[in-house]
C-alpha cells in the first residue's frame, strides 16, 4: 500500500514539473538570442562574418530562428498547464508573468547598447512602449545603425501578446459573472444545481457525463469558492450570485420557450437556505400551465433521514406543476450499501454502531426485503393465473439474502425501537429478525466472529462515527478474518471503493447510489407497481400489453414517464380533496380519516382525464378503424378503446380504474405514505366547549358496545365507560377522559374543554381509538387533544357542545 502511494506520488510530482525541460530549453534559446542582440548591436556585421550555424541562426532575418523559440516556449506552456486545467486563474496569470519577463529581457537585452548618451530611464521608457505596441525607433540609426535583431523583434510580439492576454484575462474576470448569467438564459432543459462541496461535486460530475454538461447552471454565492473552477472543468455554466434571489433564478427557468428547467437540485447543507431557494422556485413556476410534458422535479437535500421522509410526504402532490422531492446522503449511501451487501450474498448482517447511517441502513434492508418480497408474490400469481403468458414475463427478483441483522451497540435496543418506529409496518414485517446486542461493538465483534463457524455467510458494517479507534477496530477484524466483508465508514466522497486490504472496504457517504444519481422516492414508487404489475398481469403472445408488459428499464420512454406521472396525478388529486401525505407512522392513533367512495370516483376520474389528455396529444385513438398515428419507425398504430373522456368510459372500465386505486393507495401506504385530514381539520372547522354532565365508570374487563348508527366499537379494561343524559354510550381511554373531565363525585362527572370540530357533508369513514365509525352527512367530527377523531350524531353534537364564539351553525 505504502510503495503504491509512493508510485502515485512520484507520478505526480512527475507530471507537475515535466514543465521543467522545455522552459530551461526556452531559457537558454532566449539567452541564445539576448547575446546575439547585445553583439550584433555593436557590430552589425557580425552575424554575416562567417556561415557558421549560430551566426545564421541569428541574422534579422532568421524567421526560423523565431518559429523554433515560439515553439519551445508554447511547449513548456502546455506542459505547465496539463496537470493544472483545472486552475485556469493559475495558468493564466503564470503565462502572463512569464511573458511580462521574458519580452522585458529580450526588448532591454537588445535596447540597451543603443542608448548612446541617453540614461537608462529612456531604455525602461523604450521597453514599457513594447508593452502598447509602441516601439522606439532604436535601431538603423547612428548608435545602432544595423537592423533590430531577432531578440527585439521576438520580444516586440511577446509583450504586446502579454499585454493583450492580460487585459483579456481582466475583462474575462469582470465580465464572468454577467456572462455567466447571459449564457445561462439560453439554456434548454436547464438542470440547475447549487450547493459544492465534497458530496455533491461527484453528483455534478455524473450529472455531466450522462447529460448534456451545457444543459447544467451550476449557482453560487461565494465568488472565491474553492470548487468553482472544478465546476466549470465539468463544462457546467458557473453563475455567482443567491440562488434563492428570483432575480437569479427567473431568467434560467423562465428560458426563451416557456418553462426550460427540467432538475433544480438545491443541495446546500443548511435545509433553510435550501427551503428558500425552492420557495423561489415554486413561486416562478406558478406562473406557468400545468405542461403534461414536462414536470420540473425540485430536489432538496436533506441529509437526515427522519426529516427527508416527512418533508417528501407533506410536499407530495402539493401541486400539478412540478415534483418536490428529498434527496438524503444517508439515504443515498444507505442504498449503495445494502446495493452491496446484496452482492457479498451473506445471511447475516451484523451491523455496528448507534448512528443515523445505521438507522438508514436498516429503513434501507427492509424495504428491499418488502419489494422482493412484494415481486415474487406477484409473480406467483401471474405464473400460476396465466400459464400461456410470455415466459419472460415471469422472471423475478433472487429472494433477498439476509434471514438477520445483528445490532452491536450499547443503545442497539434504541436503535431497534426508532427503527420500528420509523418504517412501514409492513416493510419492519418483511424482516422480521432485527435482533439487538446491548454491548460495546469493539469489545463483542471480533469474539462473536472467533465463535462463528468458518462457513457463516456473514458481512459487517461499522456505521459507527469515523475515528481512530473505529478503523483501528475495522482494519483488526478484517485482517484477522479475511474471509468477511467488513464495511467501514470514512470520509465523504462518491461511495464505496475498492478494497483497503483483504476484505476492507471504505464507505464514503455520497449523494451517489453505485456510481449513478438516484431516482427520486417517487419514480421508486412508479417503478415498483410497473413491476409487480407486469408479473402480476403478464401478456400472452398477441397481446398488445406486451409494450407496455415489458422490464421497466425497457420501457417505451413515453410509458414509462406515463407510470410517474400517474402516481404524481393520484397524490395531487388526493391533496385536492383536502389530504396531506405525512409518513404512515408519525399519524396519531385514531385519527385517520379514509377517503370514502365519493373521493375515490373523483380522483380516479383526474387520474383518466390526465390519461386520456396526454394520449390524445400524442395520437392515440380508441377506434381501431379510424386512422391514427403509428409508432416511429413503423410500429403499431396508438389504439386504446379506453382513450376516451370519463363519461364515455363503460361502467366496468370505471370500476377497475377505482379498484387499480384503491390498490395503489394500498401499496403507497405499504411504502409509509398515507393521505391525513391535516391537524385542525378542513377549513370549516371551528372550536367548540363541551357542556353537560355524564355517568362514568372505568372499566375492569374488555367491553364491547354499538352505537346509534350500528357501528360497533370496543373499549379495554382500564378505559372508561360514559352515558350522558340521552342514553348514549361510549368508551374513552384514561388519558383522553381526565382531560376532558371534571369529578362532582360518585360516577358524576362534568364536561369540560375546547375542542376542533367540523359538520361533514358525506359520509366518512373514521378510525377511531374503539375501532372503525362511520360520520352519516349531517355529522360531525371532533379532534381531540392528541389528534385523536371520532363522530358525533349532529342530535347529540347539538346538545353537548357549544361555539366558542356563542353561535352554532345552523
Amino acid at each position: 500500500m505504502d510503495g503504491f502511494d509512493h508510485r502515485l506520488g512520484r507520478n505526480y510530482v512527475n507530471r507537475q514539473g515535466a514543465w521543467l525541460i522545455p522552459a530551461l530549453l526556452g531559457a537558454s534559446v532566449t539567452a541564445f538570442l539576448c547575446w546575439g542582440a547585445w553583439v550584433s548591436a555593436h557590430d552589425p556585421k557580425w552575424p554575416y562574418l562567417g556561415h557558421t550555424w549560430w551566426r545564421v541562426a541569428l541574422r534579422p532575418a532568421g524567421d526560423q530562428t523565431l518559429l523554433a523559440a515560439i515553439a519551445v516556449w508554447f511547449a513548456a506552456l502546455v506542459c505547465f498547464w496539463w496537470p493544472r486545467k483545472r486552475a485556469p486563474a493559475l495558468v493564466g496569470l503564470t503565462t502572463v508573468v512569464a511573458m511580462v519577463l521574458i519580452g522585458g529581457v529580450l526588448g532591454t537585452t537588445a535596447l540597451l547598447p543603443c542608448r548612446g548618451g541617453e540614461t537608462r530611464t529612456a531604455v525602461a521608457a523604450w521597453v514599457l512602449g513594447l508593452y502598447v505596441g509602441n516601439p522606439p525607433a532604436a535601431y538603423q540609426t547612428p548608435v545602432c545603425p544595423g537592423q533590430p535583431p531577432l531578440a527585439l523583434q521576438l520580444g516586440q510580439i511577446i509583450c504586446l501578446a502579454a499585454t493583450l492576454i492580460g487585459a483579456l484575462a481582466a475583462a474575462a474576470v469582470l465580465w464572468q459573472q454577467p456572462l455567466g448569467r447571459f449564457k445561462a438564459r439560453f439554456v434548454r432543459d436547464a438542470t440547475i444545481l447549487t450547493g459544492l462541496d465534497a458530496l455533491t461535486m461527484p453528483l455534478l460530475r455524473k450529472l455531466a457525463e450522462t447529460g448534456r454538461p451545457a444543459s447544467i447552471v451550476v449557482i453560487e454565492p461565494d465568488a472565491g469558492h474553492p470548487l468553482l473552477d472544478e465546476a466549470r472543468g465539468t463544462g457546467a455554466h458557473v453563475m455567482v450570485g443567491d440562488p434563492a434571489s428570483a432575480r437569479i433564478l427567473l431568467p434560467i427557468i423562465a428560458g426563451w420557450r416557456g418553462c426550460a428547467l427540467s432538475y433544480l437540485y438545491a443541495l446546500r447543507p443548511d435545509v433553510a437556505d435550501n427551503e428558500l431557494i425552492l420557495a423561489t422556485a415554486r413561486t416562478i413556476l406558478d406562473r406557468y400551465r400545468p405542461d403534461p410534458q414536462r414536470q420540473p422535479h425540485l430536489v432538496m437535500r436533506i441529509d437526515d433521514p427522519r426529516h427527508a421522509q416527512h418533508w417528501r410526504g407533506w410536499h407530495a402532490g402539493t401541486s400539478s406543476r412540478y415534483f418536490q422531492d428529498a434527496l438524503s446522503s444517508q439515504e443515498s449511501t444507505a442504498a449503495a450499501l445494502a446495493s452491496q451487501l446484496a452482492r457479498t450474498g451473506a445471511r447475516q448482517l451484523l451491523l455496528c454502531g448507534d448512528s443515523t447511517l445505521a438507522l438508514a441502513t436498516l429503513l434501507e434492508l427492509a424495504r428491499q426485503a418488502w419489494e422482493h418480497q412484494e415481486l415474487r408474490a406477484a409473480a406467483v400469481i401471474g405464473r400460476d393465473t396465466h400459464p400461456g403468458a410470455v415466459p419472460a414475463a415471469w422472471d423475478s427478483p433472487a429472494p433477498f439474502t439476509f434471514e438477520r441483522v445483528l445490532l452491536l451497540d450499547r443503545r442497539s435496543r434504541d436503535l431497534r425501537r426508532e427503527y420500528l418506529a420509523t418504517s412501514a409496518r409492513s416493510m419492519s414485517q418483511a424482516l422480521p429478525a432485527v435482533v439487538p446486542q446491548p454491548d460495546s461493538w469493539q469489545e463483542q465483534l471480533l469474539a462473536m466472529l472467533d465463535d462463528m463457524p468458518p462457513v457463516a455467510e456473514t458481512t459487517v458494517v461499522i456505521a459507527d462515527r469515523l475515528s481512530d479507534a473505529t478503523m483501528h477496530e475495522a482494519g483488526r477484524v478484517a485482517r484477522l478474518h479475511p474471509a468477511v466483508p467488513v464495511f467501514v465508514l470514512a470520509s465523504d466522497g462518491a461511495g464505496t471503493s475498492d478494497a483497503i486490504f483483504d476484505l476492507l472496504r471504505p464507505l464514503q457517504r455520497s449523494l451517489l447510489v453505485d456510481g449513478e444519481v438516484p431516482s427520486d422516492a417517487w419514480t421508486r414508487v412508479a417503478r415498483h407497481w410497473h413491476e409487480c404489475f407486469r408479473l402480476r398481469h403478464p401478456a400472452v403472445p398477441g397481446d398488445p400489453r406486451t409494450r407496455t408488459g415489458r422490464p421497466w428499464g425497457a420501457l417505451d420512454e413515453f410509458i414509462r414517464q406515463d407510470n410517474i406521472l400517474q402516481l404524481r396525478s393520484i397524490m395531487t388529486a388526493v391533496v385536492g380533496r383536502g389530504r396531506r401525505w405525512v409518513p404512515a407512522r408519525s399519524v396519531a392513533p385514531g385519527s385517520f380519516i379514509e377517503l370514502n367512495d365519493h373521493d375515490l370516483e373523483q380522483i380516479a376520474r383526474a387520474e383518466h382525464t390526465r390519461w386520456f389528455r396526454r394520449r390524445l396529444a400524442a395520437g392515440w385513438s380508441a377506434d381501431e378503424m379510424r386512422p391514427a398515428r403509428r409508432r416511429r419507425g413503423g410500429g403499431a398504430a396508438l389504439v386504446n378503446r379506453r382513450v376516451v373522456p370519463w363519461t364515455l368510459l363503460p361502467a366496468d372500465d370505471r370500476d377497475r380504474n377505482i379498484g387499480y386505486l384503491r390498490s395503489q393507495l394500498t401499496q403507497l401506504a405499504d411504502v409509509g405514505f398515507v393521505p391525513v385530514v391535516p391537524a385542525g381539520g378542513p377549513a370549516t372547522a371551528a372550536e367548540f366547549e363541551r357542556i353537560g354532565t355524564v355517568q362514568a365508570r372505568r372499566l375492569g374487563a374488555r367491553r364491547t358496545w354499538t352505537r346509534r348508527s350500528g357501528d360497533e366499537l370496543s373499549g379495554d379494561a382500564g378505559d372508561w365507560r360514559v352515558r350522558d343524559n340521552s342514553g348514549d354510550e361510549r368508551t374513552v381511554r384514561d388519558m383522553e377522559f381526565r382531560a376532558s373531565h371534571q369529578p362532582l363525585g360518585g360516577e358524576e362527572w362534568r364536561r369540560t374543554g375546547t375542542f376542533i370540530a367540523w359538520q361533514v357533508s358525506e359520509t366518512q369513514v373514521l378510525r377511531t381509538m374503539e375501532g372503525r365509525a362511520i360520520a352519516q352527512p349531517g355529522d360531525w367530527v371532533v379532534e381531540g387533544y392528541g389528534g385523536e377523531r371520532w363522530p358525533v350524531t349532529d342530535e347529540q353534537f347539538r346538545r353537548t357542545y357549544r361555539a366558542v364564539n356563542g353561535h352554532l351553525a345552523s
